[in-house]
């Protein structure tokens, strides 16, 4: 035994660190760049986790799962950059450490760009669920999605989308909406119904405010964030559309997180969670951070092949985990606190580069949740009685 009694293993993998073949106009993770600016070769400035750390992770994350789940979320950057062979080797060293009868779950986050039938046969063997990356049509998926050249990636996405339905490939779509695509969400919502695509994910475009903790208390936001009140809006607006008089006819993940609560279950989202430290993420070169937001040094928490994995979560839940419940004074009279528990630390931290703050998108939830949530209510009231 190796003293985890909880649920198993969750990692994000970083295998190719901030490396991408897009330039999005909105990518937070970007800035990684000034922690890893070359790879592990000094001579060249592509990052790709080698076999050895590759190996050394799933050793370690599949002793700590101890035959419970173990989730391995492959994100970037752009993970397929990493080359199908790699995903091969991490599938056999998942098969050669994993216990038998052990669930293992795999997930890519892409672009799509460079999916053919290659990577479709392998996921599918495998059994990958896919989230690809679209904003939407392709002129609201140009405005911040393009390559370095500035061309738009929209064709090859969608070609990507329509691959992975021919070949029934488990995925869903991850739209990131910043100020200029925040407008028209009934528009946006449309799009996705009338190309299939019905399990979404959307979430605001954020970075650090320049200035974020200087002097001056506070600093201007990322001209891509949308502004606290027009994301409101947009919520409100696509929440409407997904409503359909309590007949949805897509999912939405934001939109099934509050049904969770409003079913008095565990939400799955680590926004609304109590704590943070459900996951961590583990970079090409087996540096350890407790969240995707927080890659920097001073929130890395250790090297998983110098490190027990055991003890680098212990870190994340124990440390950064427990930030999550001190709140600002304001939300400890909130009547929505119950929801979003002192709200997302990396939110709170934008604006004013204090992590003790209020979210900064603190304002957009509350109307929004006014705005929706006896309606989740009344459906989930209605559903216990016909139990």
């Amino acid at each position: 035994m190796n003293g985890n009694s909880g649920k198993g293993i969750e990692v994000l993998v970083k295998p190719v660190s901030f490396d991408c073949n897009l330039a999005c106009g909105y990518c937070f993770y970007k800035k990684t760049s000034g922690l890893y600016p070359s790879g592990l070769n000094p001579l060249e400035k592509t990052h790709l986790m080698t076999d050895t750390v590759l190996e050394k992770m799933i050793a370690e994350c599949m002793e700590y799962s101890n035959g419970k789940p173990a989730i391995f979320s492959w994100q970037g950057g752009e993970p397929t950059l990493a080359g199908l062979d790699f995903f091969k080797k991490a599938v056999g060293f998942q098969s050669k450490y994993g216990k038998p009868g052990q669930i293992i779950s795999n997930s890519v986050q892409t672009n799509g760009i460079l999916i053919d039938t290659n990577w479709t046969g392998f996921f599918k063997k495998y059994n990958f669920f896919i989230g690809i990356s679209l904003d939407g049509p392709e002129e609201a998926n140009g405005v911040y999605r393009q390559y370095p050249s500035g061309k738009s990636c929209y064709r090859e996405t969608m070609q990507a989308v329509e691959l992975l339905k021919k070949e029934e490939i488990d995925f869903n779509v991850l739209v990131t909406i910043g100020a200029k695509t925040a407008k028209d969400p009934e528009k946006l919502y449309e799009f996705f119904l009338s190309h299939g695509l019905k399990y979404l994910q959307f979430i605001p475009a954020l970075d650090r405010a320049e200035g974020a903790g200087g002097t001056n208390g506070g600093g201007q936001m990322p001209s891509f964030a949308p502004a606290p009140e027009a994301y409101g809006d947009f919520l409100c607006g696509l929440f409407d559309c997904w409503w359909n008089g309590g007949k949805p006819k897509a999912s939405v993940r934001f939109f099934d997180n509050l049904c969770e609560i409003a079913f008095g279950m565990e939400p799955t989202a680590c926004i609304f969670k109590k704590q943070c430290g459900s996951y961590v993420v583990i970079e090409y070169n087996g540096d350890v951070y407790p969240c995707d937001f927080f890659v920097s040094r001073e929130y890395k928490l250790g090297n998983i092949t110098e490190t027990p994995v055991k003890e680098l979560i212990s870190k994340a839940r124990g440390g950064f985990g427990k930030l999550k419940e001190t709140g600002h004074e304001d939300c400890r009279g909130c009547e929505w606190n119950f929801i979003c528990n002192n709200g997302c630390l990396w939110n709170r931290l934008v604006k004013n580069g204090n992590i003790n703050d209020k979210d900064y998108l603190c304002a957009a939830y509350r109307r929004f949740f006014k705005h929706s949530y006896g309606r989740l209510q009344g459906a989930a009231k209605s559903a216990k009685r016909k139990q």
